[in-house]
């Protein structure tokens, strides 16, 4: 009796501990699924949130694209804008000044969009001013002879002299010698308070005067002088042909003075800036 009042507890004692191993198994097995509900969840919400971090960014992209496509297209429309202004005052001059050779560039940096042109004729010359207004004024508008021109081509007609009206300096001797590039010299010499600084190319001579008086050298112009016509050159000319520049630029200056002969007209372009008036005879025709 007492032997199966023994087996009994010790039958109890191992059913108590199975229950609670299973029970423990039971609670590690819903802890585990849990966690991967839970990863589960979290994996979700990390692609839903990559996926509109993309697309946020797919959309900021487009956005930049499109503010820089457009900014792209608002400066190309506005630099065919000021190219057509130029062309359409150019291809209206012709008309009316038949014959003549005219720049087709206005040589600007800015203003193209207010370029405005006026301009004289006669039987002996032709005149044209090229300015910078505060408006856009139709070809030949008399308000346009209150601004002050940036460049004025001048067309001498039927000349007998052409040489009298060019002034062409043959290459000098005698002179101090100045390297103004590895292979061009030039010569220096003073006068009336003045250096003037002369080099040849071709058919071309360059004189460049500088101020003694503003304590102005004439040698960094003469470089950028030999530079510009190095890379833009000058109008075909049968006859010796010149320019002259004074060392300084500002508006209404007029310092640069280009000079040279076409069959029997003698032209001459003066310019506030010296690039300005390479640019403007590189265009023309």
């Amino acid at each position: 009796m007492k032997k199966n009042r023994k087996n009994l507890a010790l039958l109890l004692l191992a059913a108590s501990l199975l229950a609670g191993c299973a029970g423990q198994s039971n609670s590690q097995s819903s802890q585990s699924s849990q966690a991967k509900s839970e990863k589960k969840a979290e994996s979700k919400a990390s692609s839903k949130s990559a996926a509109k971090s993309a697309a946020s960014s797919a959309v900021s992209s487009t956005k930049s694209s499109s503010s820089q496509a457009s900014s792209k297209s608002a400066a190309s429309s506005s630099q065919r804008a000021d190219a057509n202004r130029m062309g359409t005052l150019t291809s209206q001059l012709r008309v009316k000044l038949p014959g003549m050779l005219l720049p087709a560039a206005d040589g600007l940096g800015q203003g193209s969009s207010n370029l405005n042109i006026r301009y004289t004729s006669s039987s002996s010359q032709n005149v044209v001013y090229y300015s910078v207004g505060n408006s856009p004024l139709a070809l030949n508008d008399s308000r346009i002879a209150s601004e002050k021109p940036y460049a004025v081509l001048t067309e001498k007609k039927n000349v007998a002299d052409a040489s009298s009206l060019i002034n062409y300096q043959k290459p000098k001797t005698g002179l101090p010698a100045v390297k103004i590039a590895s292979n061009v010299t030039g010569t220096e010499e003073g006068a009336a308070g003045s250096t003037y600084l002369q080099f040849n190319q071709g058919q071309w001579s360059f004189v460049v005067r500088a101020s003694n008086v503003q304590g102005q050298k004439p040698l960094p112009t003469a470089q950028k002088l030999l530079s510009l016509y190095q890379q833009y050159g000058l109008p075909d000319t049968a006859a010796k042909s010149s320019v002259q520049v004074d060392v300084g630029e500002s508006l209404g200056s007029l310092n640069t003075v280009i000079t040279w002969a076409k069959g029997s007209s003698v032209y001459q372009l003066k310019a506030h800036s010296t690039e300005t008036a390479f640019k403007m005879l590189k265009s023309l025709s």
